[in-house]
């Protein structure tokens, strides 16, 4: 019987597999410093792919691609649905971008989806030791510094791209914050 049925039976000895050894899984408490980090390291990738996105939504009002709101919207969709390296492609297809830029690129696209679809199926079994949580929480604190330096590049990108046309986000910023502390609570 090598139809359905047995690959059901396969699947379910799998599954249950599975199951015992999530329940031989560490404590939250034990385990929570790996979540922390890996956290952080996530939080650094959002950011910098909402600022990719946010670049690539300033060029298209420069080129006139977007010349409404509805037309930033609509941009802004489609381009939030694209993945990090269709985000990326432009770039690294372009003449203009010196090849260790290139070469940076890379390494945070690899870095970024290494973090986001494989650490923890990488790290299953280092999570069961106090050794193996002390190595994947080191290299998510790796990890981590390079998705900030990807973040603060594309956030540099937009803020002097954004200059370029006078708007200056680090005052709009110290506004806002203004405007905070001196709001009542």
């Amino acid at each position: 019987m090598n139809g359905p049925k047995r690959q059901s039976n396969q699947l379910f000895r799998l599954v249950a597999d599975f199951s015992c050894s999530a329940k031989k899984m560490k404590t939250h408490t034990e385990i929570k410093d790996v979540f922390l980090a890996y956290g952080e390291a996530a939080y650094h990738a959002q950011l910098m792919e909402y600022d990719l996105i946010s670049i690539w939504m300033i060029d298209s009002v420069t080129q006139g691609v977007s010349l409404t709101r509805l037309d930033l919207l609509r941009f802004q969709e489609d381009w939030s649905k694209k993945t990090f390296g269709q985000l990326l492609n432009p770039l690294q297809k372009s003449n203009l971008i010196l090849p260790e830029i290139k070469t940076f690129l890379e390494q945070i696209r690899v870095t970024r989806n290494r973090l986001m679809h494989g650490f923890f199926l990488d790290y299953t079994t280092d999570l069961q030791t106090d050794d193996g949580r002390k190595t994947a929480v080191a290299h998510l604190h790796r990890i981590k510094t390079v998705l900030q330096k990807g973040q603060q590049l594309f956030s540099d990108i937009a803020n002097a791209y954004l200059k370029d046309f006078g708007i200056d986000t680090e005052e709009i910023r110290r506004q806002i914050f203004q405007k905070n502390e001196d709001a009542e609570p």
